[in-house]
């Protein structure tokens, strides 16, 4: 079909499938509509076999990951010269500090860390150098808020910039108190909800969940959201939580430390509704999702 982009991939976000049209074509009648598409590397550009790698692209910054500094570096250069839109390139080394955030290496183009990113038709402000945010969310964003019902009050207990958030109060007709303990991550979510027009409501607050979470009245539903430590929050969520209402926990291990969790979870009087693998971590660990359903 003469309608369809040859120059861009298709991709899969929030549950649908884009389909790259061309710039003088219009969308079928029943066959949904016209959609801003994100740059994509165009397919006629792919990299050569020995500078490929893997890299998160939030809004027109890339960030690498491969440890090799010479590979990370070709790819970086790769990467500005593919036509994608992205204007620069970071090495990612971990994370760092009592905010988690990146540890970041400049490799090629702009010196900048600020960015604007779009997903699921909402868009957010950051600084990657200060608020971790990962885009390989996206779907999972899209799938919990297509869970979620109008009229709910939920928490989200390490909200970062927002992204549940403003995905959720997008198109649920929501009350959400958004808690995080880095100021710049308070700012950037105050910012990006000034990018949306939401259906919901979102309250920003800063401080730390064992003091927040004491005033706040109990939730239909709490979102936690620190994958290496999110088990040792449990049970300020579980108390946080009214009667029959969910959390959708997020954590990183292998499966027998899933199971073992699970178990732990179990005899704390949670049960276990749905379990899936959101992404892989490592050779041997991934990052699970877990709801789990207060029992009466």
């Amino acid at each position: 079909m003469k309608c369809i982009s040859r120059e861009s991939r298709v991709f899969s976000s929030g549950g649908y499938v884009y389909i790259p049209l061309s710039e003088d074509s219009s969308p079928m009648p029943g066959y949904g509509e016209i959609v801003d598409m994100p740059p994509r590397l165009p397919l006629h550009q792919s990299f050569p076999r020995a500078i490929r790698g893997s890299y998160d692209r939030i809004g027109d910054i890339a960030i690498i990951k491969l440890r090799n500094s010479q590979r990370a570096a070709d790819l970086a250069d790769a990467i500005l010269r593919s036509g994608s839109g992205v204007v620069s390139v970071w090495k990612d080394s971990g994370i760092q500090g009592e905010y988690r955030t990146r540890k970041l290496e400049w490799l090629a183009g702009e010196k900048k860390t600020v960015s604007l990113y779009s997903e699921n038709q909402a868009r957010f402000m950051l600084d990657i150098s200060k608020v971790y945010f990962s885009p390989r969310l996206a779907t999972e964003r899209m799938r919990l808020a297509r869970r979620i019902h109008d009229g709910e009050y939920i928490i989200d207990m390490f909200a970062g910039i927002g992204p549940f958030g403003i995905i959720i109060a997008k198109n649920r007709d929501v009350e959400i108190t958004c808690i995080d303990a880095n100021p710049d991550a308070i700012h950037f979510m105050k910012e990006s909800i000034k990018l949306n027009k939401l259906k919901g409501k979102i309250s920003p607050v800063l401080g730390q969940v064992e003091t927040v979470m004491h005033g706040l009245p109990r939730a239909d539903r709490i979102i936690m959201n620190l994958p290496h430590d999110s088990m040792n929050y449990l049970d300020l969520a579980k108390a946080s939580l009214k009667d029959d209402g969910i959390i959708h926990l997020y954590m990183i291990g292998s499966m027998a430390d899933t199971e073992e969790n699970m178990e732990k979870i179990r005899k704390n009087g949670l049960t276990v509704t749905d379990k899936r693998i959101v992404h892989g971590y490592s050779p041997t660990e991934s990052l699970i999702s877990l709801s789990l359903r207060k029992t009466l």
